[in-house]
């Protein structure tokens, strides 16, 4: 891939998608996904691209989602999938309620108790060994 000037980042998605950590040929992998594989059809409730969606009426636009491992970084074939809006955002609910609430958490200052710690990192004050 080209050098990218600081000028070219700003227009240009790829090097933005990149930076975030999404692989430098994720533009070809998610064309692949949605056009080739998915024929223009949403893989999992079969709305057309571009098409008026059956259920809702609204404007389809398929995007690439990551099915079973949400980090950009994990874009093998099998772990994406051509999805519309919807099936998407049913996707990823349970991700996003969880993110609005501890984003909200933060910004009241309220500390839950019951809130789950990121996986790999031990609760707030201990070890993160088991008890012996």
């Amino acid at each position: 891939m080209q050098n990218l000037t600081p000028g070219k980042v700003k227009r240009n998605n790829v090097a933005r998608d990149v930076r975030r950590g999404y692989p430098r040929d994720w533009p070809v992998r998610s064309w692949f996904v949605r056009v080739v594989r998915a024929r223009n059809r949403c893989e999992w409730c079969g709305a057309r691209n571009h098409q008026p969606h059956p259920d809702t009426g609204s404007h389809v636009v398929l995007t690439t989602a990551h099915v079973y491992d949400r980090a950009p970084a994990a874009a093998a074939l099998l772990n994406l999938a051509a999805l519309c809006q919807r099936c998407h955002l049913n996707h990823d609910r349970a991700h996003h309620l969880h993110s609005r609430r501890t984003n909200r958490d933060r910004a009241t200052g309220q500390l839950s108790l019951f809130a789950v710690p990121a996986p790999g990192l031990p609760p707030k004050g201990g070890s993160g060994q088991p008890p012996r």
